[in-house]
């Protein structure tokens, strides 16, 4: 598929020559430059995404440089929550991300693992963000069908709780001024602002409904049946209160902690050796357990979930605490609370998977524009996933997998 008309209008040479001036310096001279396709169709569910493939010299030689431009998609109604969700992200890297960092290198700790921002604009109708091309630095996505291993699930819960721990510190610096008022980014939550096609109670709704057909068709999933529809008429109120912040578990989330937004790189024995997290249009304070709940739930294979489930915690634990000591700070909350939390907050987890799963597991070949909300959208979308019943081997055990689980512990009933 072609590049977007959408990059190709906001992509301009002066835009390409100040990427290049700060990341290379003002004496790169910019030769040449095109735009290239990045990612599959859909990938992107907010954002029209390529890669900018930059000629230049510096210092009489010759060099190659490629980033990654994030633009608002070609959506003329929804402009507002688009702006909204891209100004989220363009004011994390430029001012939260630095904040964070500076705390880090304070204490001897390495800085957060997320790619360089060189190139940010928030004019109307011409936000983007341009990014330092991962792929050319060896990390690479897995499969979002298959999930991710145990490997893999450290590095990332490790980095959460890196990002958590900072923000922790980070607080502790101001402690009379919460940093949500402190930082733009993190001022508006996007769930409130949702406008495509209806508000987002509408949006779960919708899918709530889509559940309930797909438990149905399924077979030998009654209880779970009956709680989809006991909870519909409250999910949003009980949505929202999940997201309420409360000390001692309120930090700076990622909020999209999903295998698309992650990229991994490997040693000569193909081992996970580092991570770096991507995509922060969903940033948000609130309680640590929202993003442990959506990463666990929704990226990983009941199989390496529910045997490792302690293991995972106590190691995201175990580095929060390093970190804290490290800033001469007392960890906030005992792995026994932090256990608890998780499950307190258990609702949120099995709402995000509920409503995403089943576009986790969709085959390449049958992806679909998920934010498009018109009534004929809706019905493909839904047509589909009963489809995926019968037809797509992963949807069932991956899906049941999470309801079982949270009836075990009592959240499902």
């Amino acid at each position: 598929f072609a590049v977007s008309e959408g990059v190709l209008r906001v992509v301009t040479e002066d835009v390409v020559q100040a990427s290049l001036v700060s990341d290379k310096g003002a004496e790169a001279t910019l030769v040449s430059w095109t735009t290239e396709t990045f990612t599959a169709a859909y990938d992107g569910a907010t954002s029209e995404i390529a890669n900018v493939r930059i000629q230049y010299t510096l210092a009489g030689t010759a060099e190659e440089v490629s980033y990654v431009v994030k633009v608002t998609p070609s959506r003329a109604q929804e402009k507002e929550f688009y702006s909204i969700i891209f100004a989220k992200e363009c004011n994390f890297y430029a001012e939260i991300i630095p904040a964070l960092n500076a705390v880090l290198k304070g204490i001897g700790e390495k800085p957060l693992r997320f790619p360089k921002c060189v190139y940010s604009s928030l004019e109307p109708g011409k936000e983007m963000i341009m990014l330092e091309n991962l792929q050319e630095q060896g990390y690479s996505m897995q499969d979002r069908t298959v999930g991710i291993d145990a490997a893999h699930s450290l590095l990332v819960l490790q980095e959460l709780a890196r990002l958590h721990a900072a923000s922790l510190l980070l607080q502790a610096i101001t402690p009379h001024q919460p940093l949500v008022h402190r930082f733009q980014a993190l001022q508006k939550e996007w769930t409130k602002e949702f406008n495509i096609g209806g508000d987002f109670e509408t949006f779960i709704s919708n899918h709530l409904d889509d559940v309930v057909e797909m438990f149905e068709k399924m077979g030998g999933c009654e209880e779970v049946v009956a709680w989809v529809r006991k909870i519909k008429p409250e999910a949003w109120t009980l949505y929202k209160q999940q997201l309420v912040a409360t000390p001692p578990f309120a930090v700076i989330n990622h909020g999209d902690c999903w295998i698309n937004n992650l990229l991994f790189k490997y040693d000569k024995d193909k081992r996970p050796v580092e991570v770096k997290m991507l995509d922060l249009q969903c940033c948000r304070v609130a309680s640590v357990a929202t993003d442990l709940l959506l990463f666990l739930n929704l990226n990983l294979t009941g199989p390496v979930r529910r045997p490792n489930l302690n293991t995972f915690l106590a190691s995201y634990h175990a580095t929060l605490t390093s970190v804290m000591q490290k800033g001469s700070s007392i960890v906030p909350f005992t792995l026994e609370q932090l256990q608890q939390e998780y499950v307190d907050r258990g609702y949120y987890g099995i709402l995000e998977c509920l409503m995403w799963l089943p576009n986790t597991v969709r085959q390449p070949e049958d992806m679909m524009d998920i934010l498009d909300r018109t009534e004929d959208a809706r019905n493909a979308e839904r047509d589909d996933v009963l489809v995926m019943v019968d037809r797509n081997p992963l949807l069932k055990p991956r899906i049941i997998s999470v309801v079982e689980e949270w009836m075990e512990r009592g959240v499902i009933s």
